[in-house]
């Protein structure tokens, strides 16, 4: 990584560094085109332009949760000092604490994960926040109540009462935003919970499977499918042997993708809440 002014002091053009040789991560930083923006990369370059900072908020999430989709934005916080004042820098967002929150991954200073959740708040509705929860307890050594014990400390913090919401809804287990998003649905709706990480054996005690989402009383199985599930012919076999050892065992699956959740969500919520009285019925018989 390097700056402009250090392309121009090696005799670089202005038009070099603006063609396809080069991309530019944050303000005047740029690296060889062939390297991908990443959040660690944009953190990397936030931290040059900032060096007494820590990465945090949306940033911070994708390097505790391994995801390498990176932002238009990268977010660090650093300790207000109202004698400086910092020059705004493009695709760069600086957020300012009387005490900074400081912990070390992989060389790297971010805010630790009960910090990035709660400095996140204001920037969410109660389902993402609840999924950058989940995420963090899957992906890191946080656990709700870790989640749950910041948020009802944190006095005087922007979006404290929505973090004490979420972190309430916060699970262990759950393998994906989407499947939080799922799962959010329908307690949102009004209907019981379903239970995340539920193993479903055999008679004999034998593995059958582990879905999404279950309502083990009512033999109801919820299963979210991404892309990845019909792109991958290995977990695509899997899915379906999984569904078919569910179904042997007297289980009801069903299956939503990311169409179901965002397009129609209230047919998702019917169609469940169906299932639960036909469920009820059927077993009660």
């Amino acid at each position: 990584m390097f700056s402009a002014a250090e392309a121009r002091a090696a005799g670089m053009s202005r038009g070099v560094l603006r063609g396809a040789r080069y991309r530019r991560v944050l303000g005047s930083l740029y690296v060889d085109a062939t390297l991908a923006i990443t959040p660690r990369l944009q953190a990397e370059a936030a931290l040059l332009l900032a060096p007494d900072a820590v990465v945090s908020h949306h940033t911070a999430l994708s390097l505790w949760t391994a995801d390498n989709r990176a932002d238009d934005v990268a977010h660090v916080t650093v300790q207000r000092d109202p004698h400086l004042t910092r020059p705004r820098v493009g695709g760069l967002r600086v957020h300012e604490v009387q005490q900074l929150d400081r912990v070390i991954r992989d060389g790297l200073p971010l805010t630790s994960p009960e910090r990035t959740f709660l400095d996140l708040a204001p920037y969410c509705d109660l389902t993402e926040l609840v999924a950058a929860g989940d995420s963090l307890v899957r992906r890191t050594d946080a656990e709700p109540q870790h989640l749950l014990d910041a948020a009802v400390a944190a006095i005087g913090v922007r979006g404290v009462r929505l973090a004490r919401e979420a972190a309430a809804l916060v699970r262990p287990e759950v393998d994906s935003p989407m499947e939080s998003r799922l799962r959010l649905l329908l307690v949102l709706a009004g209907l019981p919970e379903p239970r995340v990480g539920h193993v479903v054996t055999d008679a004999a005690g034998g593995w059958l499977a582990r879905p999404d989402l279950a309502y083990p009383e009512f033999r109801l199985a919820i299963e979210y499918d991404g892309g990845h599930h019909l792109g991958d012919a290995r977990q695509w076999r899997s899915d379906i042997r999984r569904r078919e050892n569910l179904e042997r065992a007297g289980w009801l699956v069903r299956v939503f993708t990311a169409y179901d959740l965002i397009h129609i969500p209230q047919t998702v919520v019917a169609r469940i809440s169906q299932d639960l009285h036909s469920r009820q019925r059927h077993l009660a018989a």
